[in-house]
């Protein structure tokens, strides 16, 4: 893995859970990847960048009339090797980040994967 494949994404990245493989989630970019339809809803994970420079990320979720609701944007802090803490005992680790393939484990308290 490069550094390259370390840095945080940046822009809208939709899961795409038919891809998922052992513990790690598979995203796709939002508005270029042809998703298969889905009665299931799909997360959608936005990364941006805080007025103060802090990276950040935004996760939507399909609500009950299938819109999608947004939780308030979490800050993230670097851990190093692709790995960022963000919330309370969370760390979200960069497995794989290409510009048509994001892979990430979360973990809660960098314990085993959390999906």
């Amino acid at each position: 893995m490069t550094d390259a494949n370390m840095e945080l994404p940046a822009g809208s990245w939709t899961h795409s859970f038919e891809e998922d493989e052992a513990g790690v989630e598979v995203y796709r970019p939002t508005a270029t990847f042809a998703f298969p339809p889905s009665r299931k809803g799909r997360q959608v994970l936005q990364f941006s960048t805080q007025d103060d420079g802090a990276p950040a990320v935004t996760s939507l979720l399909p609500g009950p009339d299938d819109r999608p609701r947004a939780a308030p944007p979490a800050t993230l802090r670097a851990l190093g090797q692709g790995r960022y803490a963000w919330g309370e005992g969370r760390e979200l680790e960069i497995v794989e980040a290409t510009p048509g393939l994001l892979k990430l484990v979360r973990r809660q308290g960098g314990g085993a994967p959390n999906l």
